[in-house]
């Protein structure tokens, strides 16, 4: 389908290829991937942010514990405390932000690519948006099932995640999903159909690449706090961003299942090593 004005749709990887030197319109989403991160970093590091594992708060009469070994900071004893309600929320959105927005670069060049000029920048921040709100919705329902999985002992939760994270990189919906994410959608020009069409668009991308990494991606609702909060959020956002940008990315894919396999082994058998 060509367009008016006999511009044709591009993918958003054929997007990224042939128009990343033009004026970045993407820039700003470049810019506030970093700011995420910093945000995150700094919050960590002041210790306002303990990981995205939702701990419960401390028993009455006791301080917040300082001093907390890993065993104990995979997992907390229920959804109530911590990053739970909407501070929980807001920090996973942010987190978010840092870790997908990277990878949802190719998509918004495509929605820049294909909107008029006068247009360009309400249409990238719509898809933007709606692409934040779907993992923001898979963070609520990581925040409602915190309980059942939260008072797992030690690490067994993260050495879980990680194995099932492994375990998803291995199959055939993985690779169909992160097919769907390089594809792209056709993106009217102007009036009503156009606004439509970018939520559309949004939706489909986010809804592709919620199946492609929500697994990826619960690793950090059992990930510890402090640093190793960090170096998992850098792993994972590596593991993503090269399975988008990847020239082939199903090798990527089974390069990530391997590390996240030894990985899970590694914290497994972490409290048993000397």
């Amino acid at each position: 389908m060509v367009p008016a004005g006999g511009a044709r749709a591009r993918s958003p990887r054929t997007a990224s290829a042939s128009r990343w030197p033009w004026p970045r319109a993407t820039l700003p989403y470049e810019l506030a991937a970093l700011a995420a991160w910093i945000a995150v970093i700094a919050l960590t590091v002041t210790g306002a942010v303990h990981g995205a594992h939702f701990a419960s708060p401390a028993p009455a009469g006791e301080g917040p514990h300082h001093h907390v070994t890993p065993a104990h900071t995979a997992h907390g004893a229920s959804g109530s405390g911590g990053l739970a309600g909407f501070g929980g929320l807001a920090t996973w959105a942010l987190m978010c932000a840092a870790m997908m927005l990277p990878a949802a670069l190719p998509a918004l060049a495509h929605v820049g690519t294909n909107s008029l000029r006068r247009r360009r920048q309400r249409a990238m921040a719509g898809f933007a948006a709606v692409y934040l709100a779907v993992w923001t919705g898979y963070g609520a329902l990581l925040l409602a099932s915190a309980p059942l999985w939260s008072r797992l002992p030690g690490d067994t939760a993260l050495a879980c995640a990680l194995a099932l994270a492994a375990a998803w990189q291995s199959t055939v919906h993985k690779r169909r999903a992160l097919r769907d994410c390089h594809r792209s959608s056709p993106l009217p020009l102007s009036g009503p159909r156009a606004a439509t069409g970018t939520v559309r668009f949004g939706l489909r991308h986010g809804g592709a690449c919620l199946r492609s990494c929500w697994a990826l991606m619960a690793v950090m609702a059992a990930a510890g706090r402090g640093t190793g909060m960090l170096a998992w959020m850098a792993l994972l956002t590596g593991i993503v961003t090269a399975e988008r940008f990847a020239r082939r990315p199903g090798r990527t894919t089974r390069l990530a299942a391997a590390a996240l396999a030894a990985a899970a082994l590694t914290v497994a058998l972490a409290p048993s090593l000397p």
